[in-house]
């Protein structure tokens, strides 16, 4: 009788944990939250003078088109910092170079019930299968370089991944941002996660850009 009420306890506690982590739609990419100052909001001052490269695609799951929005859109975010000005790489004295290795819109995230997924515990408590979750993941990798000396001043990944709710569109931030070539992605786990991680991307270039690039 005890090993039967351990059992469910066992059983219960990893359904809990496998939804939790489902549901996390938190970026990965470990920002530094103690530096001074928050890079996304309204700033008037010298603006550093960067050129963003097409993005390099390693995946698949992207074509030339969609590495073209995305770029569109990310230098949209960079704007809207009032940082930096986006000129020519001959012009610019940093290059923002961004390499997409994972970019995956939907992809089998589960099941949304208990001990769903057709994992080793889907099997193990009886097969009880729930509605299909879709999961959204994109990594990136991020460098800014100085373009007279081609040196990496810095340089991040950064990853993101979303799960659907269940009959509930996904809240996309700046849904008017996604412009022709994302717009299958609004209200979407991916639009979500191409959000979260772009934004990542100029907070990070926000707090790394050295002092001396910005000029009046």
């Amino acid at each position: 009788m005890c090993m039967k009420k351990s059992f469910k306890l066992f059983s219960c506690l990893a359904v809990v944990l496998f939804l939790a982590g489902c549901l996390s739609t938190k970026p990965h990419s470990g920002l530094d939250k103690s530096l001074p100052g928050e890079p996304l909001n309204p700033y008037a001052g010298p603006c550093a003078k960067i050129a963003v490269s097409d993005f390099e695609l390693k995946t698949s799951g992207l074509d030339a088109q969609g590495g073209l929005s995305l770029k569109e859109y990310f230098i949209s975010v960079l704007n809207t910092t009032k940082r930096f000005m986006i000129v020519s790489p001959l012009e610019a004295e940093l290059i923002i170079s961004i390499a997409v290795f994972e970019f995956i819109p939907e992809s089998s995230g589960g099941k949304f019930g208990l001990a769903g997924g057709g994992s080793s515990a889907s099997s193990f408590m009886g097969g009880l299968l729930g509605e299909a979750l879709n999961k959204a993941t994109m990594q990136l990798n991020l460098r800014i370089i100085d373009r007279a000396s081609s040196r990496i001043i810095s340089s991040r990944d950064i990853q993101s991944q979303a799960v659907e709710n269940p009959g509930r569109e996904t809240e996309t931030p700046h849904d008017k941002a996604f412009k022709a070539g994302l717009s299958e992605y609004a209200r979407t786990p991916m639009g979500k996660v191409i959000h979260d991680c772009l934004i990542e991307a100029a907070r990070y270039i926000g707090q790394n850009v050295p002092l001396s690039y910005y000029k009046n």
